[in-house]
């Protein structure tokens, strides 16, 4: 694994890195939230997983019962929203 990225995030006080295979595409974002105190269990916040067309990606996560847990949220070049997984988390 490689850093591909790292840059500090000023909404939370943080960091974010995104690592990388060397030998193959997948990729890794961590996140870091500065001045956040955790607790033994409680350090995931999320997995990200990417997608070719999240349009296209999310009737096909309805149709299988499993909804966004937010609104589709945008940037300059990227289209995310979080889903809960099957225990609600």
């Amino acid at each position: 694994m490689r850093i591909r990225s790292r840059q500090k995030v000023v909404q939370t006080n943080g960091e974010m890195a995104a690592i990388e295979s060397e030998d193959s595409d997948h990729r890794l974002e961590i996140n870091h939230y500065g001045g956040h105190k955790y607790t033994p269990g409680d350090q995931l916040d999320h997995i990200a997983f990417e997608v070719e067309n999240l349009d296209e990606a999310l009737p096909e996560l309805k149709a299988k019962v499993i909804e966004p847990v937010s609104f589709v949220r945008k940037s300059e070049n990227a289209k995310w929203t979080y889903i809960a997984d099957p225990d609600g988390i």
